[in-house]
């Protein structure tokens, strides 16, 4: 037969269990947290490809090599940084397979259109511009796959902040 649980041991088990929901509970929102911040840092990183894509299209025009190289070397320190994300921001691209496929497709436009920018014989203006302007539609989508993801966390989060509430009125 057994024993009785004493008060003072039903009400350890209690307070373990409230522990443990709550240490998980911070673990959580820590993690989500930490997404949606790395998330937002991509989203500025990838906004700055737009201008940096205009930068290099308006400097096209003036065919100064100098300043085309300074340009393109900083816009592929932003896919490096997108690739490989920045640990002190913190700064990374969401791990989800639609901002994934999004970032290879600006990886794989960036050098088709690096490929054509950069050649002996450059585009006409007009056609800089609409390659500019497909590039951008491109950096959009990627910048929109990665909203997409930093929505569906922060509702995780609400969701989960509301359950924990609740169970600190119950």
């Amino acid at each position: 037969m057994r024993k009785p649980w004493t008060l003072s041991r039903k009400l350890g088990v209690i307070g373990g269990i409230l522990l443990l929901m709550a240490l998980v509970s911070i673990g959580l929102t820590l993690w989500v947290t930490w997404q949606l911040e790395g998330g937002a840092a991509a989203v500025n990183e990838a906004g700055r490809m737009r201008m940096q894509t205009w930068r290099l299209a308006q400097t096209l025009d003036t065919r100064d090599t100098q300043r085309m190289a300074q340009l393109t070397t900083q816009f592929e320190n932003t896919l490096r940084i997108l690739r490989l994300g920045d640990p002190e921001r913190p700064l990374f691209v969401p791990r989800d397979p639609q901002s994934q496929r999004s970032f290879a497709n600006v990886q794989q436009a960036w050098v088709q259109l690096k490929v054509l920018w950069l050649s002996p014989t450059r585009p006409y203006s007009a056609d800089v511009s609409q390659q500019a302007d497909a590039f951008v539609q491109e950096v959009d989508e990627f910048v929109s796959a990665i909203e997409s993801k930093l929505a569906s966390l922060t509702a995780v989060l609400n969701t989960f902040q509301f359950i924990m509430a609740v169970l600190v009125m119950v």
